[in-house]
């Protein structure tokens, strides 16, 4: 049996593996039983919730989010993990503020 091929990083910077075969539907799971999620639909879901004031980015070990004014008092935060990056970030800026406003057109 092949396993599913998912990796990531937990919150103590430790390398989790999906324990689920290759081609198992829905989320992926940890040899602990955590659920886990691939950095793309984390980046997704973050910027559902703080696209309007901020920028999201994965480097491969740490998560970084860039705030969009440059005058703003506090604005990049850089951690580990993206519930501690979400954790600081509100503690700096309060509930988000939700996704990116869709562009407006000519007839708006």
């Amino acid at each position: 049996m092949k396993f599913c091929p998912a990796h990531g990083l937990t919150h103590k910077g430790e390398r989790w593996y999906c324990i689920h075969p290759a081609d198992h539907p829905g989320a992926h799971m940890d040899d602990h039983g955590h659920p886990r999620h691939l950095p793309g639909q984390v980046l997704q879901d973050l910027t559902q919730r703080w696209g309007r004031t901020h920028k999201f980015a994965f480097t491969g070990k740490l998560w970084i989010a860039t705030h969009r004014d440059p005058r703003t008092h506090w604005r990049t935060q850089i951690e580990p993990c993206p519930d501690l990056l979400e954790q600081r970030l509100r503690a700096q800026h309060g509930p988000p503020p939700g996704p990116i406003p869709p562009p407006r057109t000519a007839t708006d």
